[in-house]
C-alpha cells in the first residue's frame, strides 16, 4: 500500500501545524514505571477474578491446594514469557508489540496474519464482550427485582463507555495513562480488600475455611484428575493472567524503556501473582469449592457473605475494573494497527498521529469502531472462540523470535537478555497450549480461525507484497488526514530491515 509521489506532495502541502524544526513530528514519551507498572496490571486484571475464577478449580475436580498449586504455576509461566517480551522490547524498541518482533524476525507475512488478527477480531471481540458486562452492571440498578434490562439499553450502555474510552485516548496519552493508574489501583483496593476480609474471617477460624485448606490435598478429590484435566486448568488459568505484554506494544511511549520496560514487566507479573493467589486464598477461606463453582459471579457471593450491608461496593469494583481493563486494551492495542500501517500493512492514514495530541488518532478510531459494530448483532462469542486459540500461537513465535533474532541479528543492541532455556520452555509450552485444547475439547469454531490465518496470504501478497493500489485511496487520505488534523511521523526504521525480509 505505498502511496506515491503526488500523494506525498499533496500530503505535504497541507495546512498543518507542525512541531518546532528541532523536535521531530513523533509519538511523546509520556509513560514512566508507574504508568507502565498500571498499564500491564490494569489489564491483566480484568472482570474474570472478580467474576468466574472457576476454570482452574473446575479443571482440579475442586482441589483446594492443587487449584492454588496452578495459579502459581500460571503466574510463574506468565512471567517467564514476560521476560522473553522484556528481551524483544528492549532490542526492538518500536511500539506493536508482536506486530514488530514478528517482522524482524520472520517477515511481513506473519507479522501481517498477527496484526489481521488482533486489531479486526481478536481486540474488538474481547472488548465488545467486556463492554457488555459492564453495560449490564451500569443498567441493571435502573429496573426493579428481577426485571433484566432490555438488551437496547445493554448495548447503548457499552456503547457509551467505548466511545468515552476512545475519547480519552484519542484526545491525550497523558490522561489515559492517568485513568488507567487511577482505576488500576481502585481495581487492586478492591482486590486487597478481599484478602483482608477473607483472611480475617480465616483467622477468626472460620469452619469453610478451616475444612478447605485442611483437606486441601484431598486423595479422593485429586484421584480422578487427568493430564488433560491440569493442561486444560492451566491453559483457563492462562487467560486471567494474560495482558502482560501490552507495555510493550507502546515502547515508543515510555520513558527509557531499555530499563523501564523489564522493570515495569517484574513488577506488575510479580503483583498480579501474589494478589491473584491471595484471592483464590480468600475465597476458599469463606466458600465451599461447590459454591464457587455454582456462583455467577464470586465476588459478589463473597461480598454479600464477608461485607454485609458494604457488599454494593464488589459490583462497583467489578465495573472499575471492567473500564480499567478497556481503556488500558484501548490505549496499547491501537499502537498495533498503528506500527502495521507505519510499515504499509495497512492504509497510510493510519500511521498518522493527531497534529495537536500526538495519539495515533485514525488507529484508535479504527479499533474501537470495529468493536461498535460488533455490539450491534451481539453475536460476537463465536467469533471470539473462533480466533482466541491464536493467542498463544503469536505468543509462542513472539517467544521463539528471540531464538530466531539472536541467531539472525545478533548485532543488534541488547540491554536485556534472558537465559535461552527461558524462550526454549515458553516455545514449548505455547505449542502443547495451542494443540492441547485442540484434542482434549475440540471446537468446530476454531476451524473457521485457521481458515481466517491461512487467507491472510491472499490480502498480503497484492496489497503489501506486489503493492497494488485501490484506486481513489489517495484522495480518501487526503481528505481524513484534513478532517481528522493528523500527519504523518518523523519514523525511520531503525531496524533497517533487509526488504528481502518482507517476503
Amino acid at each position: 500500500m505505498d502511496d506515491s509521489n503526488s500523494l506525498e506532495d499533496d500530503v505535504d502541502s497541507l495546512d498543518v501545524k507542525s512541531t518546532p524544526s528541532s523536535e521531530t513530528f513523533e509519538l511523546k514519551k509520556k509513560i514512566g514505571i508507574w504508568r507502565g507498572v498500571s498499564i500491564i496490571a490494569g489489564v491483566m486484571v480484568g472482570s474474570g477474578i472478580f467474576v468466574s475464577p472457576v476454570g482452574v478449580l473446575e479443571g482440579t475436580n475442586g482441589s483446594v491446594g492443587l487449584s492454588l498449586v496452578l495459579w502459581i504455576a500460571c503466574g510463574l509461566f506468565s512471567g517467564l514469557a514476560a521476560l522473553c517480551y522484556a528481551e524483544l522490547g528492549t532490542t526492538i524498541v518500536e511500539s506493536g508489540g508482536e506486530f514488530a518482533y514478528m517482522n524482524a524476525a520472520y517477515g511481513g507475512s506473519i507479522a501481517f496474519a498477527f496484526s489481521a488478527s488482533y486489531v479486526f477480531i481478536l481486540y474488538s471481540t474481547g472488548n465488545a464482550a467486556k463492554a457488555v458486562v459492564l453495560g449490564t452492571y451500569i443498567a441493571t440498578p435502573f429496573y426493579e427485582g428481577d426485571c433484566a434490562p432490555p438488551v437496547v439499553v445493554v448495548k447503548c450502555s457499552a456503547a457509551a463507555v467505548v466511545l468515552i474510552v476512545t475519547l480519552v485516548n484519542y484526545v491525550s496519552v497523558r490522561a489515559a495513562a492517568r485513568v488507567q493508574v487511577v482505576f488500576t489501583a481502585a481495581k487492586f483496593i478492591g482486590l486487597a480488600a478481599i484478602i483482608i476480609g477473607g483472611l480475617t474471617r480465616l483467622g477468626m477460624g472460620d469452619p469453610i475455611g478451616i475444612s478447605n485448606f485442611k483437606n486441601a490435598f484431598d486423595k479422593e478429590t485429586m484421584a480422578g484428575i487427568t493430564a488433560s484435566q491440569i493442561g486444560l486448568a492451566f491453559y483457563q488459568g492462562l487467560f486471567s493472567y494474560d495482558g502482560w505484554a501490552n507495555l510493550n506494544r507502546v515502547t515508543e511511549e515510555v520513558k527509557d524503556p531499555n530499563k523501564t520496560l523489564p522493570r515495569c514487566i517484574i513488577i506488575a507479573v510479580t503483583g498480579v501473582t501474589v494478589f491473584y493467589v491471595l484471592v483464590n486464598v480468600a475465597y476458599f477461606s469463606v466458600l465451599t469449592p461447590r459454591e464457587i463453582l455454582s456462583s455467577k459471579a464470586v465476588a459478589i457471593t463473597f461480598g454479600d457473605r464477608v461485607f454485609g450491608a458494604f457488599s454494593w461496593t464488589m459490583p462497583l469494583v467489578v465495573c472499575l475494573s471492567i473500564f480499567g481493563s478497556l481503556n488500558g486494551s484501548c490505549l496499547v492495542s491501537a499502537r498495533i494497527g498503528f506500527a502495521a500501517a507505519r510499515r504499509r500493512h495497512l492504509p497510510q492514514i493510519f500511521s498518522m498521529i493527531h497534529v495537536d495530541h500526538l495519539t495515533p488518532g485514525p488507529a484508535i478510531l479504527l479499533v474501537n469502531v470495529f468493536v461498535l459494530i460488533l455490539l450491534i448483532p451481539g453475536d460476537f462469542d463465536s467469533l471470539l472462540n473462533a480466533m482466541s486459540f491464536t493467542s498463544w500461537i503469536f505468543y509462542g513465535l513472539g517467544s521463539a523470535g528471540v531464538l530466531v533474532l539472536r541467531k539472525t541479528r545478533p548485532d543488534l543492541p541488547r540491554p536485556y537478555k534472558v537465559p535461552l532455556v527461558i524462550p526454549v520452555i515458553v516455545t514449548i509450552f505455547a505449542i502443547y497450549l495451542t494443540v492441547a485444547p485442540m484434542i482434549d475439547s475440540p471446537d468446530f469454531a476454531w476451524l473457521y480461525g485457521g481458515i481466517f490465518l491461512l487467507c491472510t496470504p491472499l490480502f498480503y501478497y497484492p496489497l503489501v507484497y506486489k503493492n497494488i493500489r485501490v484506486p481513489g485511496m489517495d484522495s480518501i487520505t487526503i481528505f481524513l488526514q484534513k478532517f481528522l488534523n493528523v500527519s504523518p511521523t518523523d519514523w525511520e526504521d531503525t531496524l533497517a530491515i533487509d526488504s528481502s525480509k518482507e517476503d
